[in-house]
């Protein structure tokens, strides 16, 4: 199996599951943040993250992507899932994690200038802010590929966002938009 058949066959339900479970008041939020942090262990044992916290130098021959939670996020297992098969596929995967304020997202652009934008909405009522964060970074790289997740990404509002809806799909669809920002 895959790495990202496994994230999207497995592990992706099983956290549906636990949310579901959450809702449903069959667990706490320490019970679910307690599985969350399980499975990132076992993320981290499967396929170690590769970045260093050093940025390579522009014009590196590998693209580098950047991940990131919008504003608000608190989830991101499945950014942290996807930093992993793009860092698999080529990628050098610059992972900013949850809950990334707009403005300090800019400037990480600014100072990684990545090749590729991923950003991850989990939770419905944060389309807006996905939507803004959009946005935004269109307004100051127009020509940055952006791939969207979760939940929120499913607005027709996403602008030229590609969405990610199947892990399995993440390599394909960020190949295609890193060959049509290349010049």
């Amino acid at each position: 199996m895959s790495l990202a058949a496994l994230y999207q066959e497995v592990i992706t339900p099983a956290m549906y599951e636990l949310g579901r479970l959450w809702e449903r008041g069959a667990i706490t939020v320490a019970d679910e943040h307690m599985a969350t942090a399980l499975t990132n262990r076992v993320l981290g044992a499967l396929n170690p993250p590769a970045f260093t916290g050093q940025a390579s130098e522009k014009g590196s021959p590998k693209p580098r992507a950047m991940l990131a939670a919008v504003q608000g996020e608190q989830h991101a297992l499945g950014l942290r899932m996807a930093a992993d098969l793009l860092e698999d596929a080529g990628c050098e995967a610059i992972y900013l994690g949850a809950d990334v304020p707009v403005e300090a997202l800019m400037q990480a652009i600014g100072s990684f200038s990545p090749d590729l934008l991923g950003l991850s909405a989990t939770m419905p009522e944060l389309g807006g802010m996905l939507e803004g964060t959009i946005a935004g970074v269109r307004s100051e790289y127009p020509e940055l590929g952006v791939l969207v997740g979760g939940q929120a990404s499913a607005s027709p509002r996403m602008g030229e966002a590609m969405p990610v809806a199947d892990l399995r799909l993440l390599e394909g669809r960020a190949k295609r938009l890193l060959a049509s920002r290349r010049v």
